[in-house]
């Protein structure tokens, strides 16, 4: 009977009355990468015939089945060379399937040496570029891995490290000791492990990690706003009630004193007081359009526990130019700030490849997305721009590098006004935050 582990659980929506229902968004089948077993133990036989003969056959059958368009790769290991735990190699790149040239290559792997198959894992996660996009990796081993590497360590630093990494593991007649190995890799990365005795039963497992369908992404915490008043799902930090509205299914808010999220003066701060963050990994988003007319323009969001003591994702003006815009993720520990940056648009200077204009009149018209990632210590800013970059050829989303944060904690916080005068004046921010979101990961 073919084994069956699936580690993730079904996440639980919870919604306050004041806020909008939550709803799962269906998800584009992620690209993937096929990992063969080449040692030479997949030369065994099952009734009379070897096993690197029945995988073939077997994912032949898959690829029956497979989705058009979806991209797959190949890789194997130890199929070169005898005791070499480097004996690992991509033998076709993640890209739409050419079925003949696929199975042409999958003929070709001839089991020979030792089971890297830790590092074989982490490396289709590179080759899937698994940091910025979901990914899969399908494993087919018939043993644990030789090679002094610890396979629950390594899914779990992928699981943390990735935008959305999965590994379905298929043990195809292992023992109980392998058979822990090989689960827990599936396991840490919410994927499928498949126990697999026969041909027939390795045939059923592959079409079944194939056919898989990726889980709804389902809020934890969902607001759009769609109401008259905040009501008890938020709390405002020194309201100024002549500054901020819902209307039309957005919150909108105007600048009312030149301040931003931690000083003391903090104005229209709004902080959820609705049920706790998650622990463990999550996402929190806000979608916005804004008007970013003065340099000193700012977009925060992030955890709050008090002036000395928050996380936070912004997109502001730097202060010094009216034709810059940063993206910066920034943590204050018991008063003493760390801040990591990327720009978003900078004409000022050196090359000028920006329309600033255009810029601005995007991020007016059109908006973005401005998320705050958790990943295990660290965190990460993003903006994310439908149907617009700040100029040709940007990554889009734009993260900033990763900042490190051994202890955080406290409510999610909005906030977007102006956080200084300038030459004495202080001039109009005007945002619309149309849905909020904080989704486990």
């Amino acid at each position: 009977m073919t084994y069956r582990s699936r580690s993730r659980a079904a996440v639980l929506a919870a919604t306050c009355a004041m806020a909008a229902a939550t709803v799962g968004t269906a998800q584009e089948a992620p690209r993937a990468m096929l990992i063969l077993d080449g040692s030479g133990s997949m030369w065994g036989q099952i009734d009379g015939t070897p096993k690197i003969e029945i995988a073939r056959d077997a994912i032949s059958d898959m690829l029956d089945g497979w989705q058009p368009g979806r991209q797959i790769g190949l890789m194997a290991y130890g199929h070169r060379e005898q005791g070499n735990c480097t004996d690992i190699e991509t033998l076709l790149p993640p890209a739409p399937l050419d079925r003949p040239g696929f199975e042409a290559i999958l003929d070709g792997i001839t089991p020979l040496g030792r089971t890297p198959l830790t590092e074989a894992t982490r490396r289709a996660a590179e080759a899937l570029a698994f940091t910025d996009a979901p990914a899969t990796v399908i494993l087919v081993s018939d043993g644990r891995e030789t090679c002094n590497a610890d396979p629950c360590d390594a899914a779990e630093v992928l699981e943390r490290t990735g935008a959305d990494f999965t590994a379905h593991v298929i043990g195809f007649d292992v023992d109980d000791a392998a058979q822990a190995d090989l689960s827990c890799l599936a396991e840490a990365t919410g994927g499928m492990y498949l126990a697999a005795t026969d041909a027939e039963e390795l045939t059923g497992a592959l079409q079944e990690v194939t056919e898989a369908k990726p889980e709804p992404v389902v809020p934890l915490i969902e607001d759009r706003f769609e109401r008259a008043e905040l009501g008890e799902s938020w709390e405002v930090i020194t309201p100024d009630p002549a500054n901020y509205i819902l209307d039309g299914g957005t919150l909108l808010t105007l600048t009312t004193e030149p301040t931003y999220v931690g000083q003391d003066n903090q104005t229209n701060v709004f902080r959820w007081a609705g049920q706790p963050m998650p622990e463990g990994d999550w996402d929190m988003s806000i979608d916005f359009t804004s008007d970013f007319t003065t340099r000193r323009s700012t977009i925060e969001m992030g955890i709050y526990e008090d002036p000395d003591n928050f996380v936070t994702a912004s997109l502001f003006g730097d202060g010094s130019s009216n034709d810059r815009v940063v993206l910066q993720v920034k943590s204050v520990v018991n008063g003493e700030a760390s801040r990591s940056n990327v720009t978003f648009a900078d004409d000022a200077c050196c090359p000028r490849d920006y329309d600033i204009d255009a810029v601005l009149a995007n991020m007016s018209e059109n908006g973005g997305t401005l998320t705050l990632q958790r990943r295990g210590r660290d965190y990460i800013a993003e903006i994310e721009t439908d149907g617009w970059v700040a100029r040709d050829g940007q990554e889009n989303p734009l993260r900033t590098e990763p900042l490190t944060v051994l202890r955080a904690g406290g409510d999610p916080v909005l906030f977007s006004g102006t956080f200084g005068r300038d030459y004495g004046d202080l001039p109009q921010t005007a945002t619309a935050f149309d849905r909020f979101t904080v989704v486990p990961r």
